[in-house]
């Protein structure tokens, strides 16, 4: 027999998620709706309360600083840049996150460089992390420069970045 929902145990259920991950507001949110819907369609009986539960008990775990959605944004934006992502696809995990597109531009205005600059620094760790465009061998650089020319499109690199990226270009 499944556990009763309860403030407690929503409260229970979201400690333990943010011992394991670190999230966001709307995270969390998810997390425990989520658990009221599987709750639900086992048949369970959900209180009227339970959707005020959950704002409350993000309400603490904010308060607590358990969650934090500016350190989660700056911890993202930082892992993602030095991984070799691009700032259009940084920018799509955080909305994933249920972060707010100012959030974004706040710390993209925050960084020494523009834009464009972060994205070229980013492509070329990918570049050279995947042994593409210059890392290859001379004799294979031509018949793998479409596939190259993908991996970074794919990547979420504009055309003209990741031709330069390829070349080894640092502007």
């Amino acid at each position: 027999m499944a556990k009763k929902i309860t403030e407690k145990r929503l409260y229970n259920i979201a400690l333990y998620y943010l011992s394991r991950y670190e999230a966001t507001t709307g995270k969390v949110r998810d997390v425990l709706k989520r658990r009221l819907m599987t709750a639900e369609r086992r048949g369970e009986e959900i209180p009227n309360e339970a959707p005020a539960w959950i704002e409350k008990i993000i309400a603490q775990m904010v308060d607590l600083g358990y969650i934090d959605n500016n350190r989660y944004a700056e911890n993202t934006f930082r892992r993602l840049t030095q991984a070799g992502k691009s700032v259009r696809s940084i920018a799509y995990k955080l909305k994933q996150a249920g972060l707010e597109e100012d959030m974004l531009s706040d710390l993209i205005e925050e960084q020494e460089t523009t834009p464009g600059e972060l994205d070229l620094t980013s492509a070329l760790k990918l570049v050279k992390k995947r042994k593409l465009g210059v890392y290859r061998p001379e004799s294979q650089r031509a018949l793998y420069a479409q596939k190259d020319l993908a991996v970074l499109g794919r990547a979420g690199f504009s055309y003209e970045i990741a031709q330069k990226a390829l070349k080894g270009e640092e502007d």
